[in-house]
């Protein structure tokens, strides 16, 4: 046992004399984990950019999508789902595929609030902002409080083309 302790303290001087310090194997793990996300964030910005290059609205995505841990959601303008960003499962359990072509009511259930979702489509026929707390249901039929900041889109001439939705788990 003596010997293991001297060989221990040696590789810790030797160690701790480097100027790039080595790190457990749990870091490596979540430095993987959170490299993995910011591969997938990269991908939706590389999207995002396809879909709103003929928008006139302004956004940080790489804010939302870092900082704020959002869910984009963009729907045409008759609320079918074109485009939701790949962090949607972690939410909801849901995948891309599976929410694309589908009205957002699908994340809607019997103990929704029938008053948040009328003051919803309100904004959207009035073709204005919104914020509001919704109950939603998950795939597996969990409820959660999501918080949706929503937005028309039009294009550089006036036109509606788009909504988009920042969603976030409350």
């Amino acid at each position: 046992m003596q010997e293991f302790s001297s060989y221990d303290n040696m590789m810790a001087d030797y160690y701790g004399k480097m100027a790039n310090h080595t790190l457990p194997l749990l870091s490596w793990e979540f430095y993987g984990e959170h490299h993995t996300m910011l591969e997938i964030f990269k991908d939706d910005l590389v999207d995002l950019k396809k879909i709103t290059k003929s928008w006139d609205f302004e956004r940080n995505y790489h804010n939302e999508f870092v900082e704020k841990q959002s869910v984009i959601v963009i729907t045409n303008p008759n609320l079918k789902i074109v485009y939701a960003s790949k962090n949607i499962q972690k939410m909801n359990g849901y995948s891309q595929d599976e929410v694309i072509g589908n009205s957002p009511k699908m994340f809607q259930g019997e103990d929704t609030c029938s008053k948040t979702s009328a003051k919803v489509r309100d904004a959207i026929k009035k073709e204005v902002p919104f914020e509001v707390s919704i109950l939603n249901y998950r795939k597996d039929k969990t409820t959660y409080q999501c918080v949706i900041k929503g937005f028309p889109i039009h294009d550089k001439r006036g036109k509606l083309i788009n909504y988009i939705a920042f969603e976030k788990a409350a």
